[in-house]
């Protein structure tokens, strides 16, 4: 049987490591080294991958079956024989041990998630990353739950079900019980409403009020699915239908006297379930542009391809300027997203209370999360229109791509969450007189005069900015404003710092690129780096 995918998605065969030229200029500038697993991954991705994501997608959902033979309540997630080899095979790969363990930083795990980025099969991992981080980090019970994470032969699967019908981010509003007995802790509550990875997590990290003093009472516990006595611990109502991420299960879970096992010192469980949840942060930033940029990938292939009115469609003059926006977009925000994952990688040994350090590096994700997320909705959208009416259609993966986009702006709190958490630490920790003195820093050690110049003049604008708002009574009001702001000066700064350190004229002609876009967005353009080619060539495939 003659295998003919490659004829619906061009990109089959690309390695996703070693071709991604931006990639391998940022993990240069970051000092970050792979290995032959990493290697492995970036091309069996789209090798494989993609594909079985896909068709998972359109025919293998998965299901949910409640009982067994015998009437008893089971609660099993039924998924394909392929997705199941999938999650193994990433596993394989060393996507979440490998940074869990210690035998790499975990800006491994987070550059595997660029590389995965299939927001369904990656959330999976995800959770699991996070599940196993609080449990070799934080738990001080006897049990060795951290261990079955780290079993290379049948490895565990986890989960966080912190969001709850009526509250949603705010998690002082959970109304799930926690009471300490005199066998340990049980919960008791049935509104964990957005319960991703149920049916195969084998355990989640669960948030719980163990009094009524708002979020002072909010504990984290780990819940195994399976109680001491072999039954379950907690059941699934329900599986939701959603508009993408289709591999991952999300359903609501109930909880009757449960068996959990505390995080960490009482009193702090607002803090450890915030840390938690800041891996999830970086991993969908890095997911959301890693979608982005395989469905532009995709798109920039096509056209090579597609004649129209005479010319390949990237001759055309308007074409061009667009595909090396779009280039520029996404680069600034996985230059981002990767100095979010490094400064997380660097303090993900502190503990509360947090020191700059930490607080610095939450404060960065907060704004990258937001900018990756903005950016793969943009160019997957238009990677879709470059297709014409077949990016539209669903037999080829470009839908898919989008779809899966969206939710990157939505999970992990949505994009007015990240902007008021950023604010927090800006009021409460002081991380504004850190990241200017950040960016000055960086501009110090851009080579190009012009660009430093300009430069200068960005942060001088954003300081400008920034000093009035702290003055007025519409912070809040022009948070998300201000995150933006902050991205976009940021992400500037390392494009420019970047092919300055590593000798890279294309990087510093896409930071002259995003110059534009982020600061000039209105106006005519007659730059002649909006039709230099050589910014995005480096996706030509053979």
């Amino acid at each position: 049987m003659k295998d003919k995918f490659n004829e619906i998605f061009r990109s089959k065969g690309i390695n996703y490591l070693s071709e991604d030229v931006p990639l391998s200029e940022f993990l240069k500038f970051f000092d970050f080294h792979g290995d032959d697993d990493l290697l492995d991954l970036g091309e069996y991705v789209s090798s494989e991958l993609i594909e079985i994501m896909d068709f998972v997608d359109h025919h293998g959902k998965p299901e949910l079956i409640m009982w067994n033979l015998d009437g008893k309540r089971i609660d099993y997630v039924r998924l394909s024989p392929e997705h199941r080899r999938a999650l193994k095979k990433l596993q394989d790969f060393g996507v979440v041990t490998k940074s869990v363990s210690g035998k790499q930083p975990w800006m491994y795990h987070f550059v595997s998630g660029y590389l995965i980025s299939d927001s369904g099969i990656f959330c999976s991992l995800t959770l699991t990353a996070q599940t196993a981080y609080a449990l070799k980090k934080y738990f001080n019970g006897k049990e060795k739950f951290s261990n079955n994470y780290l079993d290379k032969n049948d490895p565990w699967y986890g989960a966080t079900f912190y969001s709850e019908t009526q509250g949603g981010s705010d998690l002082a509003a959970n109304k799930t019980k926690a009471i300490e007995t005199e066998n340990g802790w049980v919960l008791n509550g049935s509104d964990k409403y957005f319960a991703s990875n149920a049916g195969i997590a084998d355990g989640a990290i669960v948030t719980a009020m163990t009094g009524d003093k708002g979020i002072r009472s909010l504990e984290t516990f780990f819940v195994p699915a399976i109680r001491k006595s072999g039954d379950l611990n907690f059941n699934i109502r329900r599986l939701k239908n959603k508009l993408g991420t289709i591999a991952v299960p999300s359903g609501e879970v109930e909880f009757l006297e449960s068996e959990a096992y505390l995080i960490g010192e009482r009193g702090k469980g607002i803090y450890y379930a915030m840390e938690i949840l800041t891996i999830s942060r970086v991993d969908d930033a890095l997911a959301a542009v890693g979608i982005a940029r395989k469905s532009f990938w995709e798109a920039y292939l096509f056209t090579e391809r597609r004649s129209s009115f005479g010319k390949k469609l990237n001759e055309h003059p308007l074409m061009k300027k667009d595909l090396i926006m779009l280039e520029a977009e996404l680069e600034a925000s996985l230059i981002i997203s990767l100095y979010a994952a490094q400064l997380f990688s660097e303090s993900s040994h502190i503990v509360p209370p947090y020191n700059n350090t930490y607080n610095y590096a939450r404060f960065i994700t907060h704004i990258a999360k937001n900018m990756a997320a903005w950016a793969s909705d943009h160019v997957t959208q238009y990677s879709m229109e470059i297709f014409g009416g077949i990016g539209f259609f669903e037999e080829f993966p470009m839908p898919k791509f989008h779809r899966d986009a969206l939710v990157t702006s939505i999970w992990e709190g949505t994009s007015n969450i990240q902007a008021l958490d950023m604010l927090e630490t800006i009021m409460k920790k002081g991380v504004a007189t850190i990241f200017f003195n950040d960016l000055k820093t960086r501009k110090e050690k851009v080579k190009d005069l012009k660009m430093k110049e300009k430069i200068e003049e960005r942060i001088k604008f954003v300081e400008n900015q920034f000093n009035s708002l702290m003055k007025s009574d519409s912070l809040e009001m022009n948070s998300k404003d201000l995150l933006k702001l902050f991205g976009q000066t940021l992400s500037l700064t390392l494009l420019a710092q970047a092919g300055s350190e590593i000798g890279s004229e294309r990087l510093l002609g896409v930071s002259k690129v995003y110059d534009i876009i982020a600061f000039e967005p209105s106006t005519i353009q007659y730059e002649e780096i909006l039709q230099k080619m050589e910014l995005v060539k480096w996706m030509h495939k053979n």
